[in-house]
């Protein structure tokens, strides 16, 4: 049986989101010294900088955001919740020490390098297909050991458009040489901007959904990437 081609997201699907950020906003309170700033508990600074960062990349995605203004507005709206004044350059320090900081971490998602070594054997060709930024994306993949496992990595920023938008599927696939009706088949976390987006086109939607609700929609939905070594991944 012919094996089909594979498209997985990037954060949150196989690099491990969280944990990363995680680390490199600890390393950035410290280092630009937000303590001193008024900010007493770094637990709370990430707390908010999270839900800052989920509204500014729903703005960016919905095109009412660019890249420069979400690095460095992410952070100024945290130290607003926090009730925090500072000035608009410790933000922006903020952000460079982030966004140099973050895509070097190396935490993947639990299974990961065992099932793409695991797929490959089995044939599979697979690319990644990302909304993050073109010079970060590429970092993250080549420290965390899964450039091996990749044809290409195509960001919304190659691409000019984001997912779920049908041309980043579009683009993506003729880029790589495929025919939107091989057979494709999708993986991420995100249902609108993953499954929907590539099912919508006509690929095969893969849900990567560890413990939300499911949904009925979804081609198919893992809990943990090793289910996807039992899903039927043939044309």
């Amino acid at each position: 049986m012919k094996k089909a081609p594979l498209f997985f997201d990037l954060d949150h699907t196989l690099w491990d989101f969280e944990s990363n950020s995680r680390l490199a906003l600890r390393a950035g309170y410290e280092d630009v010294g937000l303590r001193e700033h008024g900010i007493a508990e770094v637990s709370r600074w990430i707390e908010e900088y999270e839900r800052a960062n989920e509204w500014c990349w729903a703005q960016f995605r919905a095109g009412k955001m660019d890249k420069d203004t979400l690095r460095s507005e992410r952070f100024r709206l945290a130290m607003e919740r926090l009730g925090v004044e500072v000035p608009a350059e410790v933000a922006r320090r903020l952000g460079e020490h982030y966004i140099e900081t973050s895509p070097h971490q190396t935490a993947l998602i639990e299974g990961t390098l065992e099932v793409l070594e695991e797929l490959a054997s089995r044939g599979h060709v697979m690319w990644l297909l990302t909304n993050g930024f073109e010079e970060v994306q590429h970092i993250k993949v080549d420290n965390s050991g899964l450039a091996p496992f990749f044809q290409e990595v195509y960001t919304s920023d190659s691409l000019g458009v984001k997912k779920p938008d049908a041309r980043a599927f579009e683009l993506a696939a003729q880029r790589a040489g495929l025919a939107m009706d091989d057979g494709i088949v999708m993986v991420g976390d995100s249902w609108e901007s993953d499954v929907q987006g590539s099912q919508n086109v006509g690929w095969r939607g893969v849900h990567f959904n560890p413990e939300g609700e499911l949904m009925n929609d979804a081609w198919r939905t893992v809990r943990n990437l090793r289910e996807l070594l039992s899903l039927p991944l043939g044309v």
